[in-house]
């Protein structure tokens, strides 16, 4: 009696294990589906130019690097790892494993650490999840502007604005009333306007507050950029899509 219980147990289990396992997949690719159906996204036009660092030059070299966390080492284990210019990379790890800390090590905005950080000299980006690059004080246009170190004329800026859906209409609007993703499209406009974009794109779970368009665009965007990335995502897809090489693991 007890092992014809156990087995059918058993087999339930498996059953709604399979269940699961098939919606999952299914779901997987219903998204995959949507994303590559997602019209019009060639009506952006990227204009990132291409980093001035020639290909595998040492942006970062990290020996033996440890954070503080109350006292106490952050890792079980010290980090040693490099970062080369045009390299794409993932930043993984658990909730609380300090990977948002690692990225202020490396943009020495935290100096509190045991170990060596080399930094070469380049230019760099840290997209968060706030946004913090944008002034949510200002207006849409005034944003752009602060990008502006080339002088382009009030019809160039509203044109690149244009590019990245921005109408005439949203021009005044101010940058507090955005969402995630167009604070994300506002973000790529900006990174359009500089002369020169970026030897450096870092960027904490980029695609979390983005539905399925934004996504799409943000995706393209890091296609067509000749850089070093360096990401925190979970959205395996995502990476995937813009052509993450390694990973480094806390």
């Amino acid at each position: 009696m007890m092992n014809t219980l156990r087995n059918n147990a058993e087999k339930s289990t498996a059953k709604i294990k399979d269940t699961h396992h098939e919606k999952s997949a299914g779901l997987s690719q219903e998204l995959q589906s949507l994303r590559k159906g997602i019209p019009d996204i060639d009506k952006i036009k990227f204009g990132l130019t291409d980093s001035n660092l020639h290909a595998g030059k040492k942006l970062f070299t990290v020996k033996k690097l440890n954070g503080n966390f109350n006292g106490k080492p952050l890792w079980n284990t010290n980090l040693d790892f490099e970062i080369s210019s045009t390299e794409r990379i993932a930043l993984k790890g658990e909730n609380g494993s300090g990977k948002t800390t690692l990225i202020q090590i490396l943009l020495n905005k935290i100096q509190d650490y045991q170990g060596e950080v080399y930094r070469a000299a380049h230019k760099s980006v840290y997209i968060d999840q706030d946004y913090s690059m944008i002034n949510n004080d200002l207006t849409i246009y005034d944003q752009v502007q602060l990008f502006n170190d080339t002088s382009l004329q009030e019809h160039e800026i509203k044109i690149r604005l244009n590019r990245f859906l921005f109408g005439k209409d949203s021009w005044d609007k101010r940058c507090d009333t955005l969402s995630g993703g167009e604070k994300m499209r506002l973000c790529l406009c900006c990174l359009t306007i500089q002369n020169l974009a970026p030897d450096l794109i870092i960027m904490d779970e980029p695609t979390n507050n983005l539905d399925i368009q934004n996504i799409e665009i943000l995706t393209t965007a890091l296609k067509t950029y000749q850089g070093t990335i360096l990401v925190v995502s979970h959205d395996e897809y995502f990476l995937q899509e813009i052509n993450i090489e390694r990973t480094i693991m806390l």
